[in-house]
Order: structure tokens, then sequence, then C-alpha cells
């Protein structure tokens, strides 16, 4: 750490992610270091936001340390390799989500899995936190079905980005809906309580692509997944909802709660009527909370992230799980 006690972080990748993670850390207290390939890149984000920039050489990173955390915020396809390198000498790790590009090549990071933790956000974001909260308290009674759901045009993501040049849209960067957006398979075992990845089965999936988008991955995801106690969940991605849609249902014995984003309310549906709450928090502030608590655990003065390697595994396998229920499903029934 520096003499002021500022935790000396790098971050790799200049990205949309990387800039955000990178801003975030600089107001939480960190003396931040940006690399990538592109060092123009590099340079303009941290120039932005009071960093500094770094040649991108992770090889030598890894041998030479001198950071007491790194955020690997590049595209899906590299974040298996890059931390692999950066653990070799960086003592905590943070990886933007999805951990790994499956559940196989995230299993490989579990070995350090109290060393490194995955960023999902919405673990911080207070309307979800407002109903995994309501959901525990018991207000809805023994759950026996969820929703979660998700949508938004592709190309409205990064509007002023061709979004044919992203990865979200790119096989070779680990792209597709499925791992885009697994934010919601993540926010699933959440509510099942995180369970082992063997308590939750999938009993059918679509992965395809089914839109008019210029892309070679899939754009919309169906799954149906049951949990240990026999409670049945949904889960529905996609790239092409003109107007952006997101929300979870969890319907029990007793109510039924809903989150909807879009119209920023909680509802919680009983036999006595209708109660709805304000759910107003920007998204953003889950991000700015999330590298607060990075910053802390680096430092000692606060707790692991609440996924870690082997959560972040699990969601991967959940992820693999239904891409795979998807898969047979599309296999004729005459085919040898």
């Amino acid at each position: 750490m520096t003499a002021a006690g500022r935790p000396q972080v790098l971050v790799v990748g200049a990205g949309s992610i990387g800039a955000r993670h990178t801003r975030n850390l600089v107001a939480a207290g960190a003396s931040v270091t940006v690399t990538d390939p592109d060092a123009g890149r590099a340079q303009e984000v941290a120039g932005a936001a009071g960093a500094s920039a770094q040649a991108f050489d992770l090889d030598g990173i890894g041998t030479a340390g001198g950071f007491d955390g790194a955020v690997v915020a590049s595209p899906t396809s590299h974040h298996r390799e890059q931390a692999e390198l950066l653990l070799a000498s960086v003592p905590k790790l943070l990886v933007e989500k999805p951990l790994a590009l499956d559940a196989a090549s995230a299993a490989a990071l579990m070995a350090d899995t109290d060393r490194v933790a995955v960023a999902y956000n919405l673990r911080f974001h207070e309307p979800v936190r407002r109903v995994v909260d309501l959901i525990a308290s018991g207000v809805v009674g023994d759950v026996s079905q969820r929703r979660l759901w998700f949508g938004q045009w592709l190309p409205d993501w990064r509007p002023t980005v061709d979004y044919r040049t992203t990865y979200s849209a790119r096989s070779e960067l680990g792209g597709g809906v499925l791992l885009d957006v697994i934010h919601e398979l993540d926010l699933l075992r959440w509510l099942a309580g995180d369970p082992p990845a063997a308590d939750l089965r999938v009993l059918g999936a679509t992965v395809s692509r089914r839109g008019p988008l210029e892309v070679d991955v899939e754009d919309t995801v169906h799954a149906l997944v049951e949990d240990a106690a026999g409670a049945l969940s949904t889960v529905t991605l996609d790239y092409l909802a003109r107007r952006y849609r997101r929300g979870i249902e969890v319907t029990g014995a007793e109510a039924t709660v809903r989150l909807d984003w879009a119209r920023q309310v909680i509802e919680i549906e009983d036999a006595d009527g209708v109660r709805s709450e304000p759910a107003a928090t920007p998204v953003d502030r889950s991000y700015e909370l999330q590298s607060a608590a990075f910053v802390a655990w680096i430092r000692g003065d606060g707790p692991a992230l609440p996924v870690d390697a082997a959560r972040g595994a699990a969601a991967n396998d959940l992820a693999d799980r239904i891409r795979a229920a998807s898969d047979a499903s599309s296999v004729p029934p005459d085919a040898p």
C-alpha cells in the first residue's frame, strides 16, 4: 500500500466496465493503475479517473507483484488465463462476471477461492437485497416458484459503439446473452439460498438465436430449474426487447413478492391485497458499494465479497447445464 494507506489496485481492461471499476475504486480510496492491450484506451480511462496507466504485460506483473489487489475486467474469454497470471503475486482478485467461460475453467480458480471474488454487483443492489430479505423473513411462506427475466435491445446497451464489435455479440470473446446476463442465474442461486450446484436441476431449456441481430451467439434463453425442495424457477433472457425489462417474482404459500426494475417498484401481494414499496435506487450505486467492499477487503477492514470463486463457479455450472439441456432437446428423437 502507499504511505497514505491507499491500496494499490490494478484494473485489467479499459472497456466500459473497466472504466467503471477504475472510477469507483479511485472514489473508494484506492490508487489505481489501468492496463489494456489498447494503450491509448488505457491512458484515456486512467486520465479521466485520476488513475495511472501501464503497459499491458501480465506475465511481468505476475512475477513482479507490487499490487495489493487487481480487477479482471477483460472479455470473458480471457478471465481464467489472466486471473491465474495475477494470482501468482496479487493477494486479492476481483473477476468480472462470469468467472470464466465454463464451469471447468471456473473450477481451476477454486483452489484460491479465499482470494478470488466475482463481480456480481447486484448482490449489493438495495431493491434486490430487499426482496431477498423479504423472502428470508417468511413473508411469502414456503416458496413454490420463482421467475426472473431480463430483456433489452442489444444495440441500445452501448449506443455510441457498433454492437457487432462488442464482446456481447462475438462467440470468440465469450459473448451471448446466457453468460452476458448471468446475473440472473446468480440471483436465482441467491434466492434459493446459494445451494450446492447439484441441488438445482435443469428440467429444460432453449438457448438460441431468434431475432434479427447480426451476432454469432444466442440472443434468447428460456430455462426451467427445480431446486431440492421442489420449487420451480423460470429464467428468460434476451437481447431483443425494444424496451428495457427486468424483474424477480417469488410466489409462496402466503404471498407473492415482485420486483419490477422498469417500474421501480416492489409489490407484495397476499390475501389482503397489494402493498407497494419504491425501488428507485440506481443500479450504479451497487457498483460503488462493490468497489468500496473490495477496497475494504484488501485493507482487511471488511469481509470478503458475497460471491467467491466457488459461488462463481456454481453460476457457471448452472449456465453450462442450461446450454446442455438446450443442446439435448435439439437432437431429433430418432437420432442415433
